[in-house]
């Protein structure tokens, strides 16, 4: 028996990321292009472990755009296997969820094992419900829809019911769920181990995930495409993600041949920059520039989303740090659709040394000039600047109007600036 199928998940068609409509537009452009490919490679059928939309509740532009691609597939004769995920799980007071209506409207098949109690039932797929399909002979599908925190609980029982089953004429097997693997993503919860999978090994050939959105596969016979879109800025870091294209041969050694295919996307481009070595707020803007001109002079692609990420000890104090520049200078050179700056810079702290038997001016004197000292603006001559602060200090407490007090403080800013020019 052959057969060729391609399995993806987590579309989240509808995510507004950013608040903007061209992100939106361009989930659905990453999912038509997927099944663009399942078109052009002529699949026997099209594997979807959940979370084709973003939430339960959805507006009229994301429905047609599921639809959209589902009648394609219908039109090119492709059945599409699908499984409800986290993400799109109808709300407990109404009766269907939209992949459901999908479903009812005969434009994929959705899965899920018939649960009694602690009963659970595998049945065929007959008028609109059941737990498989063959949509090639001799080949079957489960499928089960996400579960959270009872996950494992049912697996062990679907596997019981699986080592029952009939599966005369059945050479090869897919098990399809919502579900995450442990050991994928640090602090992943709701994830269930390879111990708890176990169980499902001997009844399955290929166990088809989704949720998670990093791309992996383990033991050749657990897969998970990883996300079509990047949902995240985490996910940047994984270009190979998308779908797989699996060709089956039950006559061969491995059965199947997947192979991780990456669908078109929007570019997202990282940025990195520390910030320690440099003295003043001008240096630094000066200095990042430079990096992002250079960046920028590599990377391959138009109207991205960038995030610019600073990181480091101030050597100044952090109010002069302003991200306005930064922004654009992001904005200038990559021309972005969407643009972050982080400032995850922080200041450089330590205690004040100061000497108890000081009288309350000297020791008011000793902080001003010890913080001063610390930024590097001011330390060359961080005497002066003690002086001038000192003097404004005076003038507010003695009530001076505010216009006297910006005079004297402009007069004193340009004296020691002045200063500093001629000793340079």
């Amino acid at each position: 028996m052959r057969a060729t199928f391609l399995h993806m998940a987590d579309c989240h068609l509808g995510y507004r990321q950013y608040n903007s409509r061209e992100r939106q537009n361009d989930f659905t452009r990453a999912y038509l292009d997927i099944i663009r490919a399942a078109i052009d490679r002529k699949v026997d059928f099209v594997l979807l472990a959940g979370d084709l939309f973003e939430k339960r509740t959805i507006d009229p532009v994301t429905l047609d755009h599921a639809i959209r691609g589902l009648e394609r597939l219908k039109k090119a004769g492709i059945p599409c296997l699908a499984v409800e995920g986290n993400h799109e799980l109808a709300h407990y007071r109404d009766s269907i969820g939209w992949v459901r209506f999908l479903a009812e409207r005969e434009l994929l098949k959705l899965l899920n094992p018939q649960l009694d109690g602690e009963s659970v039932t595998l049945p065929p797929y007959e008028e609109r419900e059941g737990a498989y399909v063959e949509p090639v002979p001799g080949l079957r599908v489960y499928g089960m829809r996400y579960f959270g925190s009872s996950t494992a609980h049912i697996v062990k029982k679907v596997a019981d019911t699986l080592a029952a089953a009939d599966i005369q004429g059945i050479e090869y097997t897919i098990f399809m769920a919502h579900a995450g693997v442990e050991g994928v993503l640090d602090h992943q919860g709701g994830a269930v181990s390879h111990r708890e999978m176990a169980p499902l090994r001997p009844h399955v050939d290929y166990l088809a995930l989704g949720h998670i959105h990093k791309p992996y596969a383990f033991d050749d016979w657990i897969y998970n495409p990883g996300s079509p879109e990047t949902n995240s800025l985490t996910e940047a870091a994984w270009p190979e993600r998308g779908y797989y294209l699996v060709e089956v041969d039950t006559e061969a050694e491995p059965k199947h041949r997947p192979v991780l295919h990456a669908n078109s996307r929007r570019p997202f481009e990282r940025l990195f920059f520390k910030v320690d070595a440099y003295e003043t707020p001008g240096d630094l803007l000066e200095a990042c520039r430079r990096f992002v001109e250079r960046r920028r002079s590599l990377f391959k692609g138009e109207a991205p989303v960038v995030e610019l990420r600073l990181s480091g000890v101030l050597p100044f104090d952090r109010s002069a740090l302003s991200i306005e520049p930064f922004e654009k200078t992001i904005i200038e050179l990559y021309k972005p659709l969407h643009c972050i700056v982080r400032d995850d810079t922080r200041g450089a702290e330590f205690a004040v040394g100061i000497d108890q038997h000081l009288s309350r001016p000297a020791l008011e004197r000793q902080i001003i000039a010890d913080l001063l000292g610390r930024d590097n603006r001011y330390r060359a001559r961080s005497g002066e600047w003690t002086e001038l602060v000192l003097a404004i200090k005076q003038l507010a407490v003695s009530g001076a109007p505010a216009d006297s007090i910006l005079e004297e403080l402009t007069r004193g800013e340009e004296r020691i600036l002045q200063g500093e020019a001629v000793q340079c």
